[in-house]
């Protein structure tokens, strides 16, 4: 094994930080407004990129424009939209509400801008995740982590331009979920291929593995974490031992641990091809894997049939434990439900959780259901989660809401569809709470083909806040009559106002 480590690190061997090398930030450029175009910019939605891909166009290479997505390639950039606490889009944010953010034109799935995530910091300067174009000639993507201003600026004092980026040697660098430490340092989560020491046909082969980037409130590497900032990648601690390709993993989120810890989750498998299986591992403070996860295991791994099943998000509980959220397949072939697990503080599950079995399956009689988003109330008394239900019996895709209670007092769990139409498709990719106990969840609703961004908001018993926008939920059209459109990240800043993060067509 540490033969193998040994050798998979050396694919990080002449890591680059791009901003801090002089090069300038990405462009901001300016939108029509609501319904408005792009003013010549550019703008779209969609998912990143992934081996393994992902579920019915939500995933990690679809589109939005319905069950499955367009066929053809569709350029992204980020795109930023603040609305009021009142669902009004608000003008005193970036260019008339909105900022775009474009680091050039794509060139395929795995070489166009992405958002994944965002957060705030203590004095509401918001941080973006995602990967982005590479400069140049290059077909593959850096990760990036922008930091703006609380009013949608780059934020010149992060990095010398706004924006931290990354090049892994040419190789393509998949962030997801990102988060702001309560010291000010920023943790970015993803995963890289790296050359995994065997050939095929003559070729190098790459595995995906994950890597954690921590960075410092000013947006350099911190060097106290891993090697010089990173850490990773890390190769499956299930590796096979019988000469044959390795497997992989992909991280999609991870939390920091009140011990300063950080716990992640995602997907991987033993072989080169097959089934995945959710993978949980638990990186130390310094940037070293914890072999001590799980009983000394050195990692959690939840596998139902033998089937496809996806940690997509994740929170941390007041006490410790680790609630995951993602997709499970309960039948062949691939027939996905929802699902909640919990882990304990140690790493194993945690059989106190609905009468023993430490997870819990939700099916609304789709053949795709996920929740992609998760989050924990400010009181600590709630897990929210959100996705979407597909196929199967639905007409169309219709977006899901759960809100879990985690003690005695909290509102009567509440798990249904929550369609934002009756005949569009809608999709729910990422939820948090406001200040006042209400959920906020972000995503999609294709109107005739025409995909736009969704903000949906609701009380602590799961019904439509009508004060928000008049029905409870609002949409931004960042691209008039494009199918590529996506809200996957929202956050709440200090003053109520919801700051919501996605893609859109270029």
């Amino acid at each position: 094994m540490a033969q193998l480590e040994a050798q998979w690190k050396r694919g990080l061997v002449g890591v680059v930080a791009v901003a801090l090398m002089g090069c300038p930030g990405p462009t901001e450029q300016p939108d029509g407004g609501v319904g408005g175009g792009s003013g010549g910019g550019s703008t779209s939605a969609g998912g990143g990129g992934g081996s393994t891909g992902g579920s019915s166009g939500g995933g990690a290479g679809g589109g939005t424009g319905g069950a499955g997505g367009g066929a053809s390639f569709v350029d992204f950039d980020v795109v930023a939209v603040r609305f009021n606490p009142d669902g009004g889009v608000d003008s005193t944010f970036g260019d008339a509400g909105v900022v775009r953010i474009d680091f050039g034109t794509g060139t395929g799935n795995d070489n166009r801008d992405v958002v994944w995530s965002i957060a705030k910091d203590g004095t509401d300067r918001l941080v973006l995740f995602g990967y982005g174009k590479a400069p140049g000639a290059r077909t593959d993507n850096d990760r990036f982590v922008i930091r703006l201003t609380a009013n949608g600026a780059l934020d010149s004092s992060f990095a010398g331009t706004g924006t931290y980026r990354i090049d892994v040697n040419g190789r393509s660098d998949f962030a997801r979920h990102g988060a702001v430490q309560s010291d000010g340092k920023i943790m970015s989560a993803g995963y890289v291929a790296v050359p995994n020491g065997t050939t095929a046909d003559g070729g190098a082969l790459s595995t995906n593995t994950p890597v954690l980037v921590r960075l410092d409130s000013a947006g350099a590497p911190d060097p106290t974490f891993g090697d010089g900032g990173f850490a990773g990648p890390f190769p499956p601690p299930f590796a096979r031992t019988d000469g044959g390709s390795h497997g992989m993993i992909e991280t999609y989120s991870a939390v920091a641990t009140m011990t300063g810890q950080y716990v992640t989750t995602g997907y991987g498998r033993v072989a080169p091809a097959g089934p995945v299986d959710m993978i949980s591992l638990r990186v130390n403070g310094d940037g070293t894997l914890d072999t001590s996860w799980n009983s000394n295991l050195g990692y959690y791994l939840f596998d139902l049939i033998g089937d496809n099943d996806r940690g997509r998000n994740m929170a941390m509980l007041p006490d410790g434990r680790f609630a995951i959220t993602g997709s499970a397949a309960v039948s062949t072939p691939n027939i996905l439900d929802a699902y909640v697990l919990f882990l304990t503080a140690g790493g194993q599950l945690d059989t106190t959780f609905n009468a023993g079995m430490g997870y819990k399956l939700y099916n609304f009689m789709g053949a795709d259901e996920a929740w992609w988003g998760a989050a924990l109330s400010p009181n600590g008394m709630q897990l929210a989660a959100c996705g979407y239900s597909a196929g199967g019996q639905n007409a169309n895709d219709d977006a899901t809401l759960l809100l879990l209670p985690l003690m005695g007092g909290a509102p009567a769990e509440l798990a249904q569809k929550v369609p934002l139409s009756t005949s569009d498709h809608d999709r729910f990719m990422a939820c948090t709470w406001d200040g006042d106990g209400r959920v906020v969840a972000v995503g999609m609703l294709n109107v005739n083909g025409d995909a736009r961004f969704a903000v949906a908001r609701f009380t602590a018993q799961g019904a439509l806040d009508t004060t928000f926008g008049g029905t409870g939920f609002v949409t931004f059209n960042a691209s008039v009559g494009r199918t590529d459109e996506l809200a996957r990240a929202v956050v709440v800043q200090s003053d109520g106002k919801i700051v919501v993060a996605g893609v859109a067509d270029h």
